[in-house]
Parts: C-alpha cells; sequence; structure tokens
C-alpha cells in the first residue's frame, strides 16, 4: 500500500534517519521524497509503500513517532490513474524583480490557459552582475493542447521589461 505523508515541524538532527527507519522497520520502500527547511522548518513530502499487512502498523508507528512534535498528514493513496489523452509537458523558468503577486500571475496564466503546474519552486536570488534581487520560478507542467510558447512567453513578459521567460523540454504548438 502506498502511502502520501507531509511532515511540519522545527528542524533537528536526524529527522530523515527517523523517518527512514519508521519505512525500513515495516519492509517498506521510500519511493520519493521533497525535503527542504524554511525558516528553520523541516518540510518533507513522502511518497512510501508498505506491504498492505504492516500498512495499520505503519501508520501508528508514524504518528507514535512524529507527534505532537511535527504536523503529520498521512494518505492512503488509491494510485494515480494515468490519463488515456496525450499531455504535453513543459519546464519553465522565469526571472523578474520581485513585487507583490507574481506567483499568483503565474498561476493565473496557466490556469487561464487550462495548464496544471505539476511542480514549482520558487527562489529570491542575487542578479548575477547587479546583485540585485531577482525572483525566480522554476515550474513544471502539463495541458492537454500544445502550449504555444511565444505567446505564453509574450503574455508574462509583458508584465514588465525585466522578465525574462526560458522554455526547457517543451512541446512546441505547430503554427
Amino acid at each position: 500500500m502506498k502511502f502520501v505523508i507531509t511532515l511540519l515541524g522545527s528542524d533537528r538532527l536526524g529527522i530523515v534517519e527517523s523517518f527512514s527507519k519508521t519505512v525500513a522497520d515495516h519492509n517498506g520502500a521510500w519511493c520519493e521524497s521533497r525535503i527542504m527547511q524554511v525558516e528553520g522548518q523541516f518540510a518533507g513530502v513522502f511518497l512510501a509503500e508498505v506491504p498492505a499487512e504492516s500498512s495499520d502498523a505503519f501508520e501508528s508507528s508514524l504518528e507514535g513517532s512524529f507527534q505532537p512534535e511535527f504536523h503529520l498528514a498521512v494518505v492512503r493513496s488509491k494510485g494515480h490513474e494515468e490519463s488515456t489523452s496525450t499531455r504535453h509537458p513543459f519546464e519553465i523558468t522565469i526571472l523578474c524583480s520581485d513585487r507583490p503577486g507574481l506567483v499568483h500571475e503565474f498561476a493565473q496564466l496557466c490556469t487561464a490557459r487550462k495548464i496544471n503546474i505539476l511542480e514549482l519552486q520558487t527562489n529570491l536570488r542575487p542578479a548575477a552582475m547587479t546583485g540585485l534581487l531577482m525572483f525566480e520560478i522554476e515550474a513544471t507542467g502539463d495541458s492537454h493542447e500544445p502550449l504555444d510558447q511565444s505567446k505564453f512567453a509574450a503574455v508574462f513578459e509583458a508584465l514588465g521589461d525585466d522578465v525574462v521567460v526560458d522554455f526547457v523540454n517543451a512541446v512546441y504548438m505547430s503554427t
């Protein structure tokens, strides 16, 4: 049985070791994870798989090991149905001066074009030549329709003179 697990709490030494031990103790497999530290907080999202006969004990062990110290959410996965329709994946990086509302504007742009955001990472980083802080959006997504990259980029680039849009591994729409 697969579990999607989120874990949030004050960062300390040994969290990953403790979590991985709990998975191993139940003959499980660590399938996927995203882990980061934000402002001294540990944030993790995990996909683990354990034999069905160990699933109740695994869930109880997680609760016993991490609560009340951590915010823990455990969801038994029902599996992911693959769409039979063609999907058009893409990766995009957007770099521009920081200002309120950028992620919202990006999300609106995606939603209006029926683009599903699969992963999103944002960072503030210094510009190469000036050292001024720039806001960076890195995203992967997919859509049912081929993405017209030039139109998509033009809409976002119209938001400011300093907006740079770069596509990686994208599917080009034929004209």
